[in-house]
C-alpha cells in the first residue's frame, strides 16, 4: 500500500471509530448502499479477487449482481463493525438469530469441558463475538497483528465488547489459547484462510470438483490438546439480523492425519455455507488462485 493510501485508510478508520456508534440503522442502510457502489465502480485488486473467488464457489461466470451483494455485505459488516461499540447488549441480542441446537450443546459443553468455535469470514465475525460476551460466554480470539496503530485500535475495539485478543504473532499464542480454555473462555477463531504458516492442506468442495487450498490447524490443535469441543459456525445476513449456524461437533482425531481430519471436516461444513450464501463470504484476498485462473474448472489455471 502506497504511503498516501495508507494515511488516507488510517484517516477513513479513525474518523469510522468517532463516528460510527452514532450511526442509526438507517443512516447506516443509506451509507451501505452508497459504499457499496461506489466500490463496484471504482473496482481495483480486491474487487477483482472478490469476483474471482465468487466465480470459483458458485462455479459460473462472473455474476455482477451477485459482485455487488456481495460489497453491500462487506460494506454493511464494516459499518455494523465501527457501530457496535455504541449498541446496548439487548441491540447484540436483537440483532442475532442463532441455531437452538447448536448454541445448546455448545453452552452445555463449554460448561463440561470448554469449547473452540471456527469461523469463516461471513458477514459479521465481531458481532458473533459481541453477542457470546453479552450472553455469558466471553471470548477469546486472535486477530492478525497488522501495523500498531491499526492493531491497537482494533484490539480496543474487541476487548470493550468484552473479548480478549491476542496477537498472531505472539509466539506464546497456543499456551495462552489453551489457558483461555482452561479458564473457561470459548476460543474463536476465525479458520478458512491463513494469517502465517504453512496450514493444512484440505480439499474445498466446489460445483467443478474440490479444489486445494491450505486452512490454519489453530481450532483442531486446540480443540484436541484441551479436550473441548470443537464446532464450525457460519453467519449469512437475513433482513436486519443475522443468522448463525453451527457444524455438527468434530471429532478429536490422534496424529497430524488427524488434524487434516479434523480441518477437512470444518472445511466441508465451511463450503457448503459459502455455496448457500456466497454474498456473505468476505474474502477479497487470493483464496483459490489468482483472477486468471479458470472458475469453470473449479480455479484450475487455464
Amino acid at each position: 500500500m502506497s504511503p498516501l493510501r495508507d494515511a488516507a485508510t488510517r484517516r477513513l478508520l479513525a474518523a469510522g471509530w468517532r463516528l460510527g456508534p452514532h450511526l442509526g440503522r438507517r443512516t447506516r442502510r443509506v451509507l451501505t448502499g452508497l459504499g457499496a457502489g461506489a466500490a463496484h465502480r471504482l473496482g481495483g485488486a480486491p474487487v477483482e479477487q472478490l469476483r474471482h473467488n465468487l466465480a470459483v464457489v458458485t462455479g459460473t461466470g462472473p455474476d455482477e449482481r451477485l459482485v455487488r451483494d456481495a460489497l453491500t455485505s462487506y460494506t454493511r459488516m464494516w459499518l455494523e463493525v465501527l457501530s457496535l461499540p455504541g449498541w446496548s447488549r439487548e441491540q447484540v441480542r436483537a440483532a442475532v438469530v442463532t441455531d437452538p441446537v447448536g448454541e445448546s450443546l455448545l453452552r452445555r459443553e463449554h460448561a463440561r469441558r470448554g469449547a473452540v468455535v471456527a469461523l469463516p469470514h461471513m458477514a459479521n465475525w465481531d458481532l458473533v463475538g459481541a453477542w457470546a460476551c453479552s450472553t455469558g460466554l466471553p471470548v477469546t480470539t486472535v486477530a492478525e497483528q497488522l501495523d500498531d496503530p491499526e492493531f491497537a485500535a482494533f484490539t480496543r475495539f474487541r476487548e470493550g465488547l468484552g473479548m480478549e485478543v491476542l496477537s498472531h504473532r505472539d509466539p506464546q499464542v497456543l499456551a495462552r489459547l489453551l489457558a483461555a480454555v482452561e479458564e473457561g473462555r470459548v476460543v474463536c477463531l476465525m479458520a478458512d484462510r491463513l494469517m502465517a504458516g504453512r496450514g493444512l492442506d484440505v480439499r474445498w468442495p466446489l460445483p467443478g470438483g474440490p479444489r486445494p487450498v491450505a486452512m490454519p490447524p489453530g481450532p483442531a490443535l486446540v480443540a484436541r490438546r484441551s479436550g473441548a469441543l470443537l464446532l464450525g459456525l457460519a453467519c449469512s445476513y437475513t433482513g436486519d439480523r443475522m443468522r448463525m449456524r453451527f457444524s455438527r461437533p468434530v471429532e478429536h482425531r490422534p496424529g497430524r492425519d488427524g488434524l487434516t481430519a479434523m480441518t477437512q471436516q470444518l472445511a466441508d461444513f465451511f463450503a457448503g455455507e459459502v455455496a448457500r450464501h456466497p454474498q456473505d463470504w468476505h474474502v477479497l484476498q487470493p483464496f483459490f488462485g489468482p483472477p486468471g485462473a479458470d472458475p469453470s474448472s473449479g480455479g484450475r489455471p487455464r
